[in-house]
């Protein structure tokens, strides 16, 4: 037992010595740094943070300090209700991936930024009295990936297109639509005047070292589009969260709100996506790995459309197709294969917690790998219904889909697979959530989410 217990503690002053030498050779390369903000994505996909100066991160580089934080990291709805049945005893603790330290020194040159998995303790007194990281979304997804990995042989690589608009707040208080370019590509669109500051985000981006690919005008008005590089899943959710929050940043700096919401104005039909690609290492088994996808893919909506809105774009005749298919040149189903072993994901939006939505995806994807599954559906060149499964139309029934999935094949194995408790969490969550939403009128929701995401 001693042994053991040496043992431990000479592997976590090693992890130690790492995670300092990381930090103490970042801050050598960016002296103006003076705080550290200690990040992670709650499960209602707000971007959260607690800001420390630098010599208090050395400390907890150092494991000298940790990072103690509320029991309501991971209980917290959007409008920062407090699940009831979330425990305020204890706290939850915040654990430093030193990898993913960034700064945007042509935006907030005193500030770095670095990905927190947070591990809950409810204290003494409770059942649970033993730290646990269950609940969190990011380490799920290290798992899953590390199951790939060792089990399968399978490397994964994800990128994303992140859509955005730019609004203003009118007189009355209300958010209205405020660039106005014309879309699809049209290089009008690059005339607006409010692309000055999409191009003051795109060289914040680039000088970050962001693998910004492409920018382009999307849909009909007023929209434009980051195509982002593929990147291993954890470091490409981690850059998404950094291009998400420069957005955010640099508009707010003048006076206008970028948002990603999917559904920020009622009665049209312009929506906002936030387009996945995904790609296996391994594209042998691409048929069962999206078999495996695709028969989960009513459940894994409460992950990727998590919010009421969010379903507005499912409609007939939109970019969203409401039943489950794939194809290869029809951009209307849900997923589009782009080549052999590499998917695009069409029915995800910005406000979901993609951490999880990838844990859950590639776990569905794996989990029919190692049962050799075949693919049951046609490659759908119309978009229309394949295989008579409907998408949830509504985020309740993507829950419920999700709380009675198969408990072999459905999303029990994938939470299972995953070695985590986050998607009953996420059940509760959200469920909560959703009625403290629905407490609001439909257009304060709107406008609420909009600023938010």
């Amino acid at each position: 037992m001693k042994d053991m217990h040496d043992a431990k503690n000479k592997s976590c002053h090693t992890a130690d010595a790492v995670s300092y030498s990381v930090l103490a050779k970042f801050l050598d390369r960016y002296p103006s740094v003076r705080f550290i903000r200690l990040q992670w994505q709650d499960l209602s996909g707000l971007l959260r943070a607690r800001v420390v100066p630098v010599e208090q991160g050395r400390l907890i580089a150092m494991g000298k300090k940790t990072i103690r934080l509320s029991p309501c990291s991971l209980n917290l709805a959007v409008e920062n209700s407090v699940l009831p049945a979330g425990s305020l005893l204890g706290g939850d603790t915040g654990f430093p991936d030193w990898s993913s330290l960034r700064t945007r020194q042509l935006l907030d040159p005193l500030y770095a930024t670095v990905m927190c998995r947070i591990s809950r303790n409810q204290g003494p007194g409770t059942h649970e009295r033993e730290p646990s990281d269950d609940h969190c979304p990011r380490r799920a997804l290290t798992t899953v990936l590390n199951k790939a990995s060792q089990q399968f042989k399978i490397e994964f690589l994800v990128g994303f297109e992140v859509e955005f608009e730019i609004f203003e707040c009118n007189p009355v208080g209300k958010l209205v639509p405020h660039s106005r370019g014309l879309g699809m590509g049209a290089c009008s669109g690059l005339c607006d005047p409010c692309y000055r500051y999409v191009e003051e985000v795109m060289k914040v981006l680039l000088e970050a070292g962001v693998g910004l690919e492409a920018i382009h005008t999307e849909g009909l008005r007023g929209q434009y589009e980051f195509c982002l590089a593929p990147r291993p899943p954890i470091e490409a959710v981690d850059e998404l969260i950094l291009v998400h929050d420069t957005l955010k940043r640099v508009f707010t700096l003048h006076g206008l709100v970028a948002t990603m919401f999917p559904r920020p104005t009622a009665l049209r039909t312009q929506s906002i996506g936030q387009h996945t690609h995904v790609s296996i290492s391994n594209p042998e088994l691409e048929e069962s790995f999206l078999a495996g996808i695709l028969r989960n893919l009513p459940s894994l909506s409460a992950l990727c459309l998590p919010y009421e809105l969010s379903y507005e774009r499912l409609k007939p005749g939109q970019a969203g197709s409401p039943f489950v298919a794939w194809g290869t040149e029809d951009r209307r189903v849900p997923i589009r294969k782009v080549k052999p072993g590499h998917w695009e994901i069409r029915c995800v939006d910005a406000t979901a917690n993609m951490y999880l939505a990838l844990a859950a995806t590639l776990s569905a994807g794996l989990l029919s790998c190692a049962n050799s599954e075949p693919m049951c559906l046609g490659d759908s060149a119309t978009g229309a219904q394949v295989g008579g499964t409907s998408l949830p139309h509504s985020l309740e029934a993507a829950l419920n889909q999700l709380d009675e999935g198969d408990e072999e094949k459905g999303i029990e194995a994938v939470e299972r697979f995953m070695e985590s408790k986050v998607i009953r969490h996420y059940l509760n969550l959200k469920r909560f959530e959703l009625s403290k939403l629905n407490e609001m009128e439909t257009e304060e929701a709107r406008n609420w989410l909009v600023e938010l995401f």
